[in-house]
């Protein structure tokens, strides 16, 4: 492993710390005086940015963690292709979050419904890194 692999690592790593730092910022700042007479005038966009920030920092995060995992299972040698499966692995992860976060935000996430999603994402991993992907 290089050099420029390990900064891209520290990078990665870096960025979606600091999504995390901004998304904790936002989530405390949104509306922190919400009283039942006086309700969140943007609630709706809050939700979203949280979202998005949640799912973008797991992106981050995951991507330079399965670049790590896939080097130490191939005795640290890194293979043409192991950054796009770990970035793969990574926007894979913010997808899920995402889905999960807005199933649950839409009341429609049950024990079942989050088997299922996880099964699927497993199952699309698999299916693209059998077929070369």
């Amino acid at each position: 492993m290089s050099a420029e692999h390990r900064l891209r690592v520290l990078g990665l790593v870096g960025l979606g710390l600091l999504g995390g730092v901004a998304l904790v910022a936002f989530a405390a700042s949104a509306c922190p005086a919400e009283l039942p007479g006086r309700p969140c005038p943007n609630a709706q966009r809050n939700v979203v940015v949280v979202v998005v920030l949640a799912a973008a920092s797991v992106a981050l995060l995951a991507t330079p963690f399965a670049f790590l995992a896939e080097v130490v299972v191939q005795r640290r040698i890194v293979y043409r292709g192991t950054w796009w499966r770990a970035g793969r692995r990574g926007a894979l992860a913010g997808l899920l979050v995402a889905t999960l976060a807005g199933l649950r935000l839409g009341g429609a996430l049950s024990v079942p419904a989050f088997i299922f999603i996880i099964v699927l994402a497993i199952v699309v991993e698999r299916f693209l890194t059998s077929h070369g992907g």
